[in-house]
């Protein structure tokens, strides 16, 4: 990620689309100030920690559900078109094919973006982290269709609630990381939370830094590795 960000949204951003500032700063701030029990946003039941969520399509909003409502809501007709059940899935793309000349056809300002297929607005949109929260980037149409003639399971990618994560912020040690992940919108949100949340300065500062590292290596830890020899192994 850059050292440079704009202080506001583009004028091209579609707000509707980004994630609301509450979220991001409810994903950055839950693990300090989170009381005992949360409750289940549809029926009030008390839940732990670790729970799941409904992605409200029209707001982009994340709600916390218990176990009952996420297996309810598993159905994605039972969302009527309001509601979709984030899913839990995270893949670290250990063969994605993506050159650098493809990623600076992106064009954007900072080494991470999250991508994915919005029912509502129906189309790819791509938003990147910044200081200001979750910003969106114009997505060239055939550079995607050249992504995915060459990563295939990005077809399998469920509009709305999962997102292509990609990496390529430079580590201390002058080293890039050149990763890319299937995750979950709200883990995409959290990211979003913590940059916004602890962004110091111009250059972010040690705070932020720390904890851009420390989200990826623990959704190293977490993201089963995928390659589409081992899927076709496992096909057969």
């Amino acid at each position: 990620m850059s050292s440079s960000s704009s202080s506001e949204p583009d004028s091209n951003t579609d707000d509707r689309f980004a994630p609301p500032l509450d979220v991001l700063r409810q994903f950055a701030r839950k693990r300090a100030t989170r009381p005992p029990m949360e409750q289940c946003e549809l029926c009030s039941v008390e839940i732990p920690e670790k729970h799941r969520h409904l992605l409200e399509l029209s707001s982009r909003t994340l709600l916390c559900v218990c176990h009952p409502c996420s297996i309810l809501f598993g159905d994605p007709v039972a969302g009527a078109g309001k509601y979709r059940l984030v899913p839990s899935r995270y893949l670290l793309l250990a063969d994605f094919c993506m050159t650098d000349e493809q990623w600076d056809d992106l064009m954007l300002p900072v080494n991470m973006v999250y991508i994915f297929h919005s029912t509502s607005a129906q189309r790819l949109m791509a938003f990147y982290p910044s200081p200001a929260g979750a910003m969106e980037s114009t997505l060239p149409l055939e550079g995607w269709d050249t992504l995915v003639s060459s990563n295939p399971i990005l077809h399998e990618l469920t509009p709305d609630v999962e997102a292509l994560l990609i990496n390529r912020v430079q580590n201390r040690g002058g080293k890039s990381y050149r990763e890319h992940y299937i995750v979950p919108i709200d883990s995409c949100y959290e990211l979003v939370g913590l940059i916004r949340l602890k962004w110091k300065g111009l250059s972010g500062g040690e705070e932020v830094w720390s904890a851009i590292a420390a989200y990826f290596e623990s959704l190293r830890k977490l993201a089963t590795p995928y390659a589409r020899e081992n899927a076709s192994e496992r096909r057969a």
